[in-house]
C-alpha cells in the first residue's frame, strides 16, 4: 500500500521535555490510516523524500527554544513545496511552538505560542465546545469532554482568517482550539488537542480526528 500520510514526529530541536511526541505520533498513526499507508519520520532530512506521493502531512512537533535554526528553513521550503502542489496539513497541539518565528509556518498554522502570554490550565478533564461555524468536519457533532491541555491566548497571526470549529472557555473569554482553512488547493487544520495519549481515549475526539483527516484527504 502506498504511503498516503506522513507524520513528522518532532525530535531533538523539534521537541521539548513536556510532550511525549513519540507516543502521540504512534497513537495518531494507528487512528488515521491503514497499516502501510502512514509513515512516521523524525528528522527534516527524511521529510522531502517521504512526502513524495503523499496527500497529507501531520506535524506533531514542538521546540524548546524561541529562535529559528537553519533546519527550520529547510522544513519551511519542503512545506511550501508540498502545499504548492496541493498537499494538506494537520498541525497538532504543540505545533504552535514548533519552528519558532518562521513566517511561512506561522501563516500556515494561523497561530503561534507566545512566550509570556500563552498558557494552559492544568491538564485534566476539559470541556470542548462546538462553535457556531458550519463545516463538513463538525456537522452532526457536539460538545465533548477530553483529558487534555487547553491552549489559551495563542497569538493569532495577522491576515490569517481563523474560524474555530471548537473552542473552550477560560478566564471569562472564549479561545479557539480547532480550526480549518483552505489555501489555494490545500486544506489545513490546526488542533490544539492531543497533549498525550489520554486525549485519544475520548471517542468523540477520535471521531473528530477521523473527520478532520477525511476532509484533509478530500475524502469528504
Amino acid at each position: 500500500m502506498p504511503v498516503d500520510t506522513v507524520i513528522f514526529s518532532g525530535d531533538g530541536p523539534h521537541a521539548d521535555p513536556w510532550h511525549p511526541l513519540a507516543e502521540t505520533s504512534a497513537t495518531l498513526a494507528t487512528l488515521i490510516g491503514d497499516p502501510g499507508s502512514v509513515t512516521i519520520v523524525t528528522s527534516v532530512d527524511q521529510l522531502d523524500a517521504a512526502l513524495d506521493g503523499a496527500r497529507l502531512l501531520v506535524v506533531n512537533a514542538s521546540a524548546n527554544r524561541s529562535t529559528p535554526i537553519p533546519e527550520d528553513e529547510d522544513f519551511a521550503r519542503i512545506l511550501d513545496g508540498f502545499l504548492a502542489r496541493g498537499g494538506s496539513l494537520l498541525a497538532t497541539h504543540s505545533a504552535t511552538l514548533a519552528f519558532p518565528q518562521v513566517p511561512s509556518w506561522r501563516s500556515a498554522v494561523g497561530a503561534a505560542w507566545e512566550h509570556g502570554r500563552s498558557f494552559h490550565p492544568p491538564i485534566g478533564p476539559s470541556l470542548v465546545r462546538r462553535s457556531g461555524v458550519e463545516h463538513p468536519i463538525s456537522t452532526g457533532l457536539g460538545d465533548f469532554e477530553v483529558f487534555d491541555e487547553r491552549y489559551t491566548d495563542l497569538e493569532l497571526i495577522d491576515g490569517v482568517d481563523v474560524e474555530p470549529l471548537y473552542v473552550h472557555d477560560e478566564g471569562g473569554a472564549t479561545h479557539p482550539l480547532v480550526w480549518a482553512r483552505t489555501v489555494g488547493s490545500s486544506r489545513i487544520v490546526y488542533s490544539a488537542l492531543g497533549h498525550d495519549a489520554r486525549s485519544y481515549e475520548s471517542p468523540e475526539h477520535v471521531e473528530l480526528l477521523r473527520r478532520v483527516v477525511s476532509w484533509l484527504r478530500h475524502d469528504s
